[in-house]
């Protein structure tokens, strides 16, 4: 299961516990698409943490780096049909289609 959206500003909750919410986007789908769109979002909010956040799930799960950044061309696109007009640059980058 993807979340869909997810990011900090989607975890609410103390040193007693966390929930994670906003499941409005939530699919079937694979699991490093959801940690690439993850780290689109906090490349854009949250430059500094956006790599640590994928190291870290890389680390605990497994993956590989390169196969969940391999998810950049098609996640950084489909972000840009979201119409979030200061990220277009950043994203045409991310998704390979400008320099």
């Amino acid at each position: 299961m993807c979340h869909g959206d997810f990011h900090p500003w989607n975890i609410h909750g103390s040193g007693q516990g966390f929930m994670i919410v906003d499941w409005l986007d939530a699919c079937c789908g694979n699991p490093l698409a959801d940690v690439c769109r993850t780290y689109v979002l906090l490349h854009h909010a949250m430059p500094e943490r956006a790599m640590g956040y994928v190291e870290a799930y890389a680390s605990v799960t497994g993956s590989e780096v390169s196969g969940i950044l391999a998810w950049l061309p098609p996640i950084a696109a489909a972000r840009l049909t979201e119409g979030v007009a200061n990220e277009n640059d950043e994203l045409l980058r991310l998704a390979g289609l400008s320099p």
